[in-house]
């Protein structure tokens, strides 16, 4: 008896010991199995743009007003926001009461102002565009980005200058010069006082000189005319 009862305890131990590894087994799948799901998910998730503070109503959005949240797709309706719209809605005011981690939507804000080009522009700059030649575009070399001075006058007149003007934009799809398509147009970031000054270049003539990136120039004076003096025989 003694023999079969340690056989039973030997047989015991052995099912537990299965049970317990089926068990683990059971539940190592069932968490990969959630985990993948999970992962799934996702990524078919969508980011959206939520409210990071409650705010009340009229109150002006800021940056750090808005955080973006993944949602299921089934979640999100057409006036919801998406974080690139986070610039158009910055500056806007809430119409009523908003509560943190809120979707964003189009029926919160007041007139949406969409991103364009202008938005380069700070509150005082203007963004001026000249007609241009291939010597004024350095026959292509002139990039936007690079920093140029706008020089009018010269032939016996005193030189006029614009330094450290920024271009802006450039247009290389109107015109064809020999070796390729070179600008016609050219846009430069101008202050209201240089932009009134640049209006008299244009109506004269105008050169560019490129600048170094990152230096700054000063204004480049012209050369004093020669100064012709007849001198005369006393009494003469």
């Amino acid at each position: 008896m003694a023999r079969f009862g340690w056989r039973f305890i030997v047989l015991g131990l052995v099912v537990l010991a299965m049970v317990t590894a089926s068990y683990q087994l059971v539940m190592r799948y069932l968490a990969q199995q959630s985990h993948e799901l999970e992962q799934r998910l996702n990524a078919e998730m969508e980011w959206v743009l939520v409210f990071s503070h409650d705010l009340e109503a009229g109150a002006v959005i800021g940056l750090d007003d808005l955080q973006q949240r993944k949602y299921p797709p089934s979640y999100i309706s057409d006036d919801w926001l998406r974080p690139n719209d986070a610039m158009a809605i910055v500056g806007n005011s809430v119409q009523n009461f908003v509560s943190a981690g809120e979707p964003v939507m189009l029926g919160h804000l007041g007139r949406v102002r969409r991103s364009s080009f202008s938005d380069q522009l700070a509150p005082d700059d203007y963004a001026v565009t000249a007609t241009v030649g291939i010597e004024q575009v350095h026959h292509g070399l002139l990039a936007v980005g690079n920093r140029v001075s706008l020089v009018a006058g010269g032939g016996g007149e005193p030189l006029r200058m614009l330094t450290n003007i920024e271009v802006l934009a450039l247009d290389n799809q109107s015109k064809e010069y020999v070796g390729g398509a070179l600008a016609v147009t050219i846009t430069f970031r101008l202050k209201a006082e240089q932009a009134a000054i640049f209006e008299g270049f244009r109506r004269q003539g105008f050169a560019l000189w490129l600048q170094h990136p990152e230096a700054e120039y000063s204004h480049v004076k012209s050369p004093l005319k020669p100064h012709l003096f007849t001198i005369s025989k006393a009494g003469s």
